[in-house]
């Protein structure tokens, strides 16, 4: 018998994408068929992410479901929105760096899903850079990046 695992609720305030995730995970550790993942993840999805329930047919699938909420929930047509945000995120005077650069991370992760590793590190580190507002850190994280200290 498996231990008690209990899929978290999605509302839209977190990340779908590591909702769906987890969702995946479990249903292949605990062999869930299709009526199963069905009957987790319906239950599952609340507030405004739960509405889509309210439109759906008496034979939709769980990849019907997944498609519904990647389309209107999920990060794959908002790149653009997520790259303006990179863009003008600035570090917050109560925000340590490593929220910043966490924050960050995943920001450029939204904004070039399918980019590759140098591109969103390159990308990364300049919209890290520039969050800091503070010249004096800015020109000490350019000397420690090109001095390799």
């Amino acid at each position: 018998m498996h231990p008690l695992i209990k899929l978290q609720q999605c509302d839209g305030t977190g990340s779908l994408n590591t909702f769906l995730t987890k969702f995946q995970c479990m249903a292949s550790y605990l062999w869930w068929d299709e009526e199963d993942m069905f009957h987790h993840l319906c239950p599952s999805l609340e507030g405004t992410v739960g509405q889509i329930l309210w439109d759906i047919s008496p034979h939709v699938t769980v990849a019907d479901i997944i498609h519904l909420l990647l389309t209107k929930f999920g990060t794959q047509l908002q790149a653009e929105r997520f790259n303006v945000e990179l863009h003008v995120r600035r570090r917050a005077p109560w925000e340590s760096p490593q929220q910043l650069y966490q924050d960050i991370g995943c920001l450029v992760t939204l904004a070039y899903p399918s980019a590759g590793a140098s591109l969103v590190t390159h990308v990364g580190k300049e919209a890290f850079i520039a969050a800091l507002s503070d010249g004096k850190l800015q020109l000490e994280v350019l000397k420690r990046e090109v001095g390799g200290v």
